[in-house]
């Protein structure tokens, strides 16, 4: 049996070792510091942060700069404004950052800003939307990530008449003189034309209740109207409740320009034969790339690096639509 003195003894060796074997535990290091971002860039776009469209340039932009240790920031206005998206583009100069990405929405109203800042020597990548211009007359910008507009609508009309030959077709445009949906709207008309196909520009907004009853009353005032071109999801959405509501679903072609839900359904349920995906992960991600590559080593691609067209039909809409659960479509 163990007196008192016993066990004290033995409780002190016990608390000897304990503070014998923490001495010798290895003391934690705190985390690293992280390094100050090496680079600062601005994309400013005619997209608001809140379209799902853009959420997705917005993702491809913040992980490429995660990758590269660069500070990058967007800006958009949260409706479509020519004025707000030249207000921010002047914001995002005078920030005096390493490199700028711009959607050349409008030429005319971001010429100013623009010469101004590449006179200033800030690199400027234009994605999305490029400067239609002649090469004397456009902004004189690096180089063009995003779609060819004008091939995505040549390629959207071949497409449809693969199907068949439309007797009249319209070509929804929800914001008119948005130079990349004019540019998808003339690709398209140019090929249907040579079809024979009858082909005119209706202007729809972007109220999506406004533009069924828009679409509704041209389809009573032209009733041989077989084929819809939309040119987004602010298109398809209403064209596709549209042909619902009026039984046209499967009877007239309907084709439009990237995805989102409703358009993704719309090709699910055999309503849309396709939608035109411009890959716009790539617009954002590959811009924070190439701006960063320009800065560190002078480097840059010898022509426009090309996003699309690529076509999203009943053939790959399952796979697609696992990457935009997963933000990268």
């Amino acid at each position: 049996m163990f007196s008192r003195k016993t066990a004290f003894a033995a409780l002190s060796l016990l608390i000897m070792a304990a503070t014998v074997l923490a001495a010798c535990a290895p003391i934690p290091t705190p985390a690293p510091t992280p390094p100050p971002p090496e680079f600062t860039f601005y994309v400013v776009s005619h997209g608001g942060p809140a379209d799902p469209f853009w959420g997705v340039v917005m993702k491809g932009m913040e992980d490429a700069a995660a990758a590269l240790n660069v500070k990058a920031t967007y800006s958009g206005p949260e409706k479509f404004s020519i004025e707000e998206l030249v207000n921010l583009l002047n914001s995002a100069i005078a920030a005096k950052p390493d490199g700028l990405a711009v959607t050349i929405t409008d030429p005319k109203a971001l010429d100013e800003p623009l010469r101004r800042a590449i006179d200033q020597g800030i690199p400027v990548i234009a994605i999305n939307v490029a400067d239609p211009r002649p090469e004397g007359e456009r902004i004189p910008y690096m180089f063009y990530i995003g779609m060819d507009e004008y091939l995505g609508g040549k390629q959207a009309a071949k497409r449809m008449l693969s199907v068949r030959t439309p007797k009249r077709a319209i070509c929804a445009i929800h914001e008119v003189g948005h130079v990349g949906l004019e540019a998808r709207c003339k690709g398209f008309a140019e090929v249907m034309s040579e079809a024979g196909v009858p082909v005119e520009k209706l202007d729809i907004g972007t109220d999506p209740t406004a533009a069924v009853e828009v679409i509704k009353s041209y389809f009573a005032k032209n009733p041989d109207t077989d084929a819809i071109q939309t040119l987004g999801p602010l298109g398809a959405i209403p064209a596709i409740q549209f042909l619902k509501e009026s039984g046209l679903a499967g009877k007239v072609l309907h084709g439009s320009f990237d995805i989102d839900e409703v358009t993704l359904g719309g090709i699910k349920d055999g309503i849309t034969l396709f939608s035109i995906d411009q890959q716009q992960y790539l617009q954002g991600y590959m811009a924070v790339v190439w701006l960063y590559l320009y800065n560190k080593y002078l480097l840059r691609p010898a022509n426009d690096v090309l996003t699309g067209p690529g076509f999203v039909d009943s053939s790959n809409v399952a796979r697609v639509e696992e990457l935009i659960k997963a933000g990268y479509r």
